[in-house]
């Protein structure tokens, strides 16, 4: 085996193919061909892989009889150990001395042990019916099984149905399993619309189908008529002040460094970019604190965005995955639904989907974001959106789609432009406060620099504003005009064409700059009350930054710097599978492994912080702050699960 650091290029690159031979081969298979599927890489510490093979079994199928397609999954651990290692059994480790790779065949997936008792026909109804569960009112009707995603060594999501009847199969890490029953069931009685626990086990959830459709199904087809932007404020305002003392959910933007690191191992030339991005966002954020209070007021999803919310004749209906509800801000919410909507509607610039939908979702996008920034800080919510963005920009390589490379660089286009919105709504604010300020010359000061309301305007309008992330490009994967401004400069070449340029705005926000007395978090200073906002109509800033599709912006804004204000901060879907795989094991089982470490209990809740001083003892890395999942979502189905 190659040596790696962490394991990727073994992974990753053809020594892959030497590896799942071995395994394939110690159990009586013949490997025929592999193609990697979804990488999960964690630079300098482990890498997990899954991939799609054809695997002939002669002594179970016969020599004359074709290949299978088969899941293999394969993990190497070396700046980390490995963690909650539950059933190791049918697994073959690997090893040359510096690196240990484990493979197994799916479902065995020895961090997941109920995954074999829910993903084939035949088994899962036995393994509902051992847990008081019925689905259909015929139980002799065959129950289908789709697979809805699948994250080695992390988790999974089935569907079960019979006939009109169906649930959710979610399979965790048996460690979890209790905590999240009990947060459905708090919410549940709190009145928030997450789905009915029907049955629980250890590693196993049985949920509830939510009414509804999921809201990235409907902002595609209805755009901003899906839901109105005070009914998702309000759905996250109703989580319950009594959940404030969970574990301290840390906003995605604590850790951009850890993606960049991510993203720029895979594209080792977008580097310098990334560095960029990562210090805007930090500059950006530091000089935020210094006049507001950037604590932890509010009880949070942790995960909002477009999948995780089912509406129904425009109204909102449902919330799922609520793994991460704790302490947090409001910002990041918000600014997670922008950012993947942001990417979302990114994929109509290549074609991955129609520019109809993409002009409904950049329609919502604009709608949405003008009422989050009435409750939120413009600047934090586009900072924030651009963190979250970064987070997304390692899902290409970890999907491998088709041509990572070029997407990848695609989010990475949508992160700066956020970053371009937020330089631009912080220029607007010194601006408006120096606009609500009496000019005051100083003796012998040119009558041209003298401050007041009509210089403030007259800088507003000589300095082009940025759109933010919205709007259509023609030429899918050349890059977009982006305001230069600290460590950010245009791509070489680059051009933006505006097929609908959305309306410029000419103020980010209708409130008052966000004062820490002002901002509407701080009223959830200890113990956060959830009623749901009074929000006024929403004022009409034609174009908020937007996000969703890295937007065209219509020329690139000249990022001059702003306005020096006393001491005011300058940091200027797919088909799904149905029916019984053929579960038939090959002749032998991999070796048993190495033995299995303890599992590791869930941390405990912290309590609520005080007024002194937020948190600061936060890892700087997900992998220790969420164990379950360590890099975004927005995964991609899995189209079929074999073998078929």
């Amino acid at each position: 085996m190659s040596h790696t650091q962490d394991g990727s290029e073994l992974l990753t690159g053809p020594g892959a193919g030497g590896l799942l031979r071995s395994a394939v081969g110690n159990s009586g298979g013949v490997l025929h061909s592999w193609q990697l599927d979804h990488v999960d890489h964690r630079p300098g510490r482990s890498t997990k892989a899954l991939y799609r093979t054809q695997v002939s079994w002669p002594e179970l199928d016969g020599p004359q009889a074709p290949a299978r397609e088969e899941l293999f999954g394969a993990s190497a651990h070396i700046g980390e150990r490995e963690k909650n290692l539950y059933v190791a059994e049918q697994t073959l480790v690997m090893t040359d001395g510096d690196i240990n790779v484990r493979v197994w065949r799916y479902p065995h997936d020895p961090w997941l042990p109920m995954l074999p008792q829910v993903c084939y026909p035949d088994i899962v109804g036995r393994t509902l019916h051992d847990l008081g569960v019925s689905l259909g009112p015929d139980p002799s009707e065959p129950i289908a099984i789709d697979v809805v995603s699948y994250r080695p060594g992390r988790r999974a999501v089935l569907r079960a149905s019979q006939g009109a009847a169906a649930v959710y199969l979610k399979v965790m890490q048996p460690h979890r399993s209790g905590e999240i029953v009990e947060r459905h069931q708090r919410l549940l009685s709190a009145g928030v619309p997450v789905p009915e626990v029907i049955a629980h086990h250890q590693g196993l959830v049985v949920l509830a189908e939510l009414p509804g459709r999921p809201l990235a199904r409907a902002v595609i087809d209805e755009g901003v008529d899906s839901c109105r932007a005070e009914d998702l404020v309000a759905l996250l305002d109703r989580l319950p002040a009594s959940m404030y003392g969970l574990s301290l959910r840390p906003p995605w933007t604590d850790s951009v460094e850890f993606y960049a690191g991510i993203v720029a191992s895979a594209v080792p030339a977008l580097g310098p970019r990334l560095d960029a991005l990562v210090r805007e966002i930090r500059e950006g954020l530091a000089a935020i604190e210094q006049r507001i209070d950037m604590r932890p007021h509010d009880v949070v999803h942790g995960d909002f965005y477009e999948a995780q919310v089912f509406v129904q004749d425009g109204r909102v209906v449902g919330l799922l995955d609520i793994d991460t509800v704790g302490p947090g801000r409001r910002a990041d919410d918000l600014a997670c639904l922008l950012a993947h909507l942001s990417v979302l509607a990114d994929y109509g610039n290549v074609g991955r989907i129609d520019r109809g939908m993409q002009q409904r979702v950049e329609d919502a996008i604009r709608t949405w974001h003008e009422t989050f920034q009435e409750r939120v800080d413009p600047v934090e919510l586009a900072l924030r959106s651009a963190g979250v963005v970064l987070s997304l920009a390692t899902g290409p390589h970890r999907q491998q789609e088709a041509a990572w490379e070029a997407a990848t660089e695609a989010i990475v286009r949508v992160a700066e432009e956020w970053v371009a919105a937020a330089r631009h709504a912080e220029r607007q604010r010194i601006d408006r406060a120096a606009a609500a300020q009496p000019a005051t010359p100083a003796p012998g000061q040119p009558a041209a620099q003298q401050a007041g309301p009509a210089a403030g305007a007259q800088r507003a309008a000589q300095s082009p504003p940025t759109q933010g992330p919205t709007g259509m490009r023609q030429v899918p994967a050349q890059g977009m005009h982006v305001p230069s401004g600290p460590g950010i400069a245009p791509p070489s070449g680059s051009s933006a064409v505006h097929q609908s340029a959305p309306p410029q705005r000419s103020a980010p926000s209708q409130s008052a700059p966000h004062q820490s007395a002002q901002h509407p978090s701080a009223q959830h200073v200890s113990a956060p009350q959830h009623s749901a906002p009074q929000h006024s109509a929403p004022a009409h800033h034609s174009a908020p930054a937007q996000q969703s599709a890295p937007p065209q912006q219509s020329a690139p804004a000249q990022q001059s710097a702003p306005p020096q204000q006393s001491a005011a901060p300058q940091y200027v879907a797919p088909p799904q599978q149905h029916g019984a795989p053929d579960r038939s094991a090959p002749p032998q089982q991999f070796a048993a492994p190495v033995q299995q470490s303890a599992p590791t209990q869930p941390v405990p809740p912290q309590a609520a912080p005080q007024q002194s001083a937020p948190p600061t003892d936060r890892p700087s890395e997900p992998v220790d702050q969420h164990p379950e999942d360590d890099s975004p979502t927005q995964e991609r189905r899995i189209s079929s699960i074999p073998p078929r």
